[in-house]
């Protein structure tokens, strides 16, 4: 890790540069910058957001808006100003992925995350984190321990998104990590009062705030906004003896200075506050949050990739990383969230893996390499989400997703399953057409026949999974079904939206063997064959090196026939479904008779 630590004194600022605790030969070096042009910074980068907040409030105004672009201008030329160029030379050389600010307080507002060195925002490069001087940041000793937590969500009962933000993260935390490493707590409304809240946080590693902050000059006095105009301060926070790992602050402001003086010390920072009541890093915004989806789904991939044995600074940088590609080009999201304390610190002290998916999905593999069903179903939940809508269509959108991904995988089971003459009954025409519960529990009844007789299966790495999401699919499957009865209210579409999707795209990622899993139309000559593979299916040669004339010679076999190809392990079998030709486009597509089709609300009383 890198350590810049910066004092500044008058308009004068003085850097010392550590390479993992060590000083290097870069140190006692000065920049001279004046008080307006970091205010001049300051004001510039709050106007864009404001933009940035106003271009996504109302999506049908006409704004020629390249935010980006003028955040990426603004944060080069503060950074040529403020860094002199032997610390500009070293940033740009360094190997190390962490840059540890260590800084004035006076510096304190100063968005490094946002500096850009012509190449790149230092959030692009590097995972960032900072201490005011005067912060605390003690190092963690345990050994592995079942991680407390604690989700606090709209106090006031005045802020839906807070609520939802709250109860989404505790739905996916609940499924995705075991009981016995994750102890998960839950409260919101009035029933958070000061004295139940002083008792649950005391053993929490983790609080997770999302919910209105009240300022004071004196930082001690800083807090959290209760119902009834009442405030849990930070000196009452600190006198519990806390020693939490880390609060994330989802609310207005929270890491941001309650002051305007460029000459602010450290009790006047939030966060800074927080962190010298006992608490190790704190994640908070550097301006007012958009109440939307994309703030809960920002925040539950954070924790995706923390309990995926992700650093703190590597979580919100991976986090940041995803924001930047996915969401709309003027959403400044990703450069919202700021991280204070030491960004290599991790909750666990050795490894332990809880989340199996720590990487991104991203979404170019699927369109383009998934099996075409799913490619298609997922391009059009990209295309319906677009729209920023929250609605039925969207819900229904991921509904098609969750049935492809059904379809598909499924398919390719019950085929396995067949080539090796198991004798199980595929459902595979309109006649034996089963419910979606039913599908996945043959599936099952599949993945259990090759468990238990140690059957090698076409789908090696896609058996552990589907053992792995079992009890996620079937919570799927429950929710389509109470949404066929038309059991699902306006004010819960937005969750399951960002639950579902959360969901669907972390399955997709762990399914990644259906990249190498192709089906195809065997051709019955010398012409390619027919790849039902991404969006656009298209006629191929099968493209494995070394591998043709094996290939070759099972293909020969199946001509005219749908198949499955695993064309790095060399495995050819018949895929007993059916192709049709669209008449308007001519294209062949596949035809999966055996499910039942979803339709929302179809059973209406």
């Amino acid at each position: 890790m890198l350590s810049l630590i910066i004092d500044r004194v008058g308009n004068v600022n003085i850097f010392n540069v550590l390479e993992d605790h060590l000083p290097v030969e870069e140190s006692h070096i000065q920049s001279t910058l004046d008080d307006d042009l970091i205010f001049e910074y300051l004001g510039e980068v709050e106007r864009l957001v404001h933009v940035s907040q106003s271009v996504l409030s109302n999506p049908n105004q006409i704004l020629n808006a390249d935010i980006l672009q003028d955040l990426k201008v603004l944060g080069e030329t503060f950074y040529q100003q403020f860094f002199p160029l032997s610390i500009i030379e070293k940033l740009k050389n360094t190997t190390k992925h962490s840059i540890h600010f260590n800084i004035d307080p006076a510096l304190a507002l100063v968005p490094w995350e946002l500096l850009h060195d012509g190449t790149s925002f230092l959030s692009d490069k590097f995972r960032i984190g900072k201490t005011i001087r005067g912060g605390l940041h003690r190092p963690t000793h345990q050994e592995n321990r079942k991680i407390k937590m604690l989700i606090i969500a709209d106090p006031t009962e005045d802020l839906p998104h807070a609520q939802k933000e709250g109860e989404v993260l505790f739905s996916v935390l609940s499924q995705k990590v075991p009981t016995h490493l994750l102890e998960l707590e839950f409260i919101g409304g009035k029933q958070v009062t000061k004295l139940k809240l002083l008792s649950l946080i005391k053993d929490k590693h983790i609080i997770h705030y999302s919910g209105h902050l009240h300022f004071s000059d004196d930082s001690l006095e800083n807090g959290w906004l209760l119902s009834d105009g009442k405030v849990l301060k930070a000196r009452e926070i600190k006198s519990t003896g806390i020693d939490t790992d880390l609060v994330f602050s989802n609310s207005c402001m929270s890491a941001k200075s309650a002051g305007k003086k460029l000459n602010t010390n450290v009790m006047n920072q939030y966060a800074g506050a927080f962190l010298t009541a006992g608490i190790k890093t704190f994640v908070g915004t550097n301006w007012e949050i958009l109440d939307n989806e994309r703030t809960i789904d920002f925040t539950v991939r954070f924790y995706t990739f923390l309990f995926s044995d992700k650093s703190v600074g590597e979580s919100l940088f991976l986090s940041k990383e995803f924001a930047r590609r996915n969401y709309h080009a003027n959403d400044l999201t990703w450069a919202n969230y700021a991280l204070y304390g030491n960004p290599d610190f991790s909750l666990f002290v050795k490894e332990r893996k809880i989340f199996h998916s720590a990487k991104i999905l991203n979404p170019t593999t699927v369109l383009e390499f998934y099996p075409t069903p799913i490619a298609v179903a997922y391009s059009k939940f990209i295309n319906t989400s677009k729209s920023k809508s929250i609605d039925k269509n969207n819900l229904l959108s991921l509904a098609r997703l969750f049935e492809a991904i059904s379809q598909v995988v499924g398919m390719m089971v019950f085929s396995d399953h067949a080539a090796h003459a198991m004798n199980k009954s595929i459902p595979n025409n309109p006649d034996d057409a089963v419910s979606l519960r039913k599908w996945w529990e043959l599936v099952y009844g599949c993945v259990w026949d090759f468990q238990k007789l140690k059957i090698s299966s076409i789908l090696e790495m896609a058996l552990p999974v589907l053992h792995e999401q079992k009890e996620t699919i079937f919570k799927i499957v429950g929710w389509m079904e109470s949404w066929e009865r038309d059991e699902i209210k306006e004010e819960e579409i937005e969750s399951y939206q960002i639950i579902l999707q959360f969901f669907l795209e972390n399955m997709l990622l762990e399914f990644s063997e259906l990249e190498r899993v192709s089906i195809l139309l065997v051709s019955e000559n010398h012409n390619p064959h027919f790849y039902f593979k991404g969006i656009k299916p298209a006629y191929l040669y099968p493209s494995s090196p070394g591998s043709k004339d094996k290939l070759q010679e099972q293909l020969s076999n199946q001509k005219g026939n749908l198949v499955l190809v695993h064309e790095s392990r060399k495995i050819v079998i018949p895929f007993p479904t059916y192709f049709k030709e669209r008449k308007e486009t001519g294209d062949l597509e596949l035809v999966f008779n055996g499910l039942t089709p979803f339709v929302l609300g179809a059973k209406q009383s």
